[in-house]
This record gives C-alpha cells, sequence and structure tokens, in this order.
C-alpha cells in the first residue's frame, strides 16, 4: 500500500487570518469562535506550522508538506480593510526554513514527560549571491530552490520585500494580462492565416 503523503498551499493557511475565517476553541468550560486578522505587517515574519500534538500517551507529528513560492507571497488578503490603504508593502520573501526529520518518539526524561527527537535542517539564503545553503550541525552544502518546499517546514523566517509597492505590481500584473492577450489573439490570426494560405496551396495543387 502506498503511502500519500497531504500537501496543502500556504495560500489555504493564510486564510486563517483572512478576518472571515472563524475556528473554534474549547476549554474545560467554554466553546468560543475566533477570527483572526493583521493590522501590521512587521519588517520580518516568523511562521510556525504546528506538526506535533502531545496526547496523553504520546507525540504525534503532522508530515503534511506546505506548497509556497519563496518569493513575492502577498500577505494583503490578510490585512484588516481598515489598514490595507497604509501599507504600500505587502510581499514578504522567504530568508530561511527550519525542518524537522523524523518522527516523533516519547521517552521518559525528567518526570515521564514526553519529547521529539530527530534532526532538524536549517535552509538559509545568502543574500549576496542569492544562493540557498543548508546546514545540519556543522556541515553546510548548497541546495536548489526548488527542493525547499519538498521537506516537512517548521519554522520559517519572511522578510517584507521593498523593491516595488503592491500598486507597482498590480500594474505589471494587468501589463502581463494585456500582453498574453494580445499574443493570444496575434496568433490566433497568424493560425487563421495559415490555415488560408494551405487552402489556397491546396486548391492550386488541384
Amino acid at each position: 500500500m502506498q503511502n500519500i503523503i497531504p500537501q496543502v498551499p500556504l495560500a489555504q493557511l493564510l486564510t486563517k487570518f483572512n478576518g472571515v475565517t472563524e475556528k473554534e476553541y474549547k476549554t474545560y468550560k467554554d466553546n468560543f469562535i475566533k477570527r483572526f486578522e493583521l493590522l501590521h505587517l512587521p519588517e520580518y515574519l516568523i511562521i510556525t506550522y504546528d506538526r506535533f500534538h502531545k496526547n496523553q500517551w504520546f507525540i504525534e507529528k503532522n508530515p503534511t508538506i506546505v506548497n509556497f513560492p519563496i518569493s513575492n507571497v502577498d500577505f494583503y488578503d490578510s490585512l484588516a480593510e481598515d489598514v490595507r490603504d497604509k501599507h504600500k508593502y505587502t510581499t514578504y520573501d522567504l530568508i530561511s526554513n527550519v525542518v524537522h526529520d523524523g518522527k516523533p518518539q516519547t521517552q521518559a526524561n525528567k518526570g515521564d514527560i514526553a519529547v521529539d527527537i530527530g534532526r532538524y535542517r536549517v535552509q538559509l539564503v545568502h543574500e549576496g549571491t542569492s544562493k540557498w545553503f543548508e546546514l545540519e550541525d556543522l556541515h553546510v552544502k548548497e541546495i536548489l530552490p526548488q527542493t525547499i518546499t519538498l521537506a516537512e517546514s517548521y519554522i520559517q523566517i519572511w522578510r517584507l520585500n521593498r523593491k516595488k509597492t503592491r500598486t507597482e505590481r498590480m500594474g505589471e500584473t494587468e501589463e502581463e494580462i494585456k500582453a498574453d492577450t494580445l499574443w493570444k489573439q496575434q496568433s490566433t490570426k497568424n493560425e487563421k492565416g495559415e490555415n488560408l494560405m494551405k487552402t489556397e496551396k491546396n486548391g492550386m495543387e488541384i
């Protein structure tokens, strides 16, 4: 039987902070509903993924792979509507990714406190070269950016991208859409012209 590892896009996880999505929380007394939204986008943003859950007997690990781009992740929709206009920059670039490998295990340690074991790897981007490197203890090696999203990310550090404002990015997107539409229209015309030439040529041959 093949084990299928679940996957989820980062965009789906961020809907928790759109001010609309509701989540139920339970206490020993009450049940209540919460909604979350961001009021300010900091220079650096730390995201932790809730991978470990401790129950009465042992620690369970969530192996879900989070799919994400490593640059230009837009947090605009996570901002409260009344503060969106105050933020010129809303996209973030990944600069560090902490990965946990292995399954958690329960150990008796100082009063039978369950602790998870495994190994951790840190992936960092070198600003000068934009190359990615992976660190594990004293071992350092260069890695491809495409491999970052394949591991079980645990903690991430994102940095606010101040190269272009959201307005500039949206303008570029509109221009790209227009250019793509124009290209498709031109391709359709060329295709019709080619079909017409083939018809005339066939007519001449007949």
